[in-house]
């Protein structure tokens, strides 16, 4: 005989996202690669940069952060890494 209460099964679970560190989505040594489309919060941005590495990115948006004020690494898709202030960059394919 099942003993959990009706009540119990349908409940969703609480999940706990584990986002990933910031630190590991900052793009490093970036160096604009394109012309400058605007500022945000006194910073340029380029329409494409270029990291220590040699990949190419370009601007895809401005990052939004949580309520504690942190980047919310969640919202960020596939190949976006960020560059303060707050602005993403998407790896370009090819």
């Amino acid at each position: 005989m099942n003993t959990t209460p009706i009540w119990y099964a349908m409940m969703p679970r609480l999940t706990l996202q584990q986002d990933r560190p910031v630190e590991y989505l900052m793009l490093a040594d970036p160096r604009p690669a394109g012309p400058v489309l605007g500022f945000f919060r006194g910073s340029a941005i380029a329409s494409a940069v270029v990291d220590y590495f040699g990949r190419r990115y370009v601007f895809a948006g401005i990052a939004t952060r949580r309520r504690n004020g942190q980047y919310d690494t969640a919202a960020l898709g596939q190949g976006e890494r960020l560059i303060e202030p707050g602005l993403i960059y998407r790896l370009r394919a090819g």
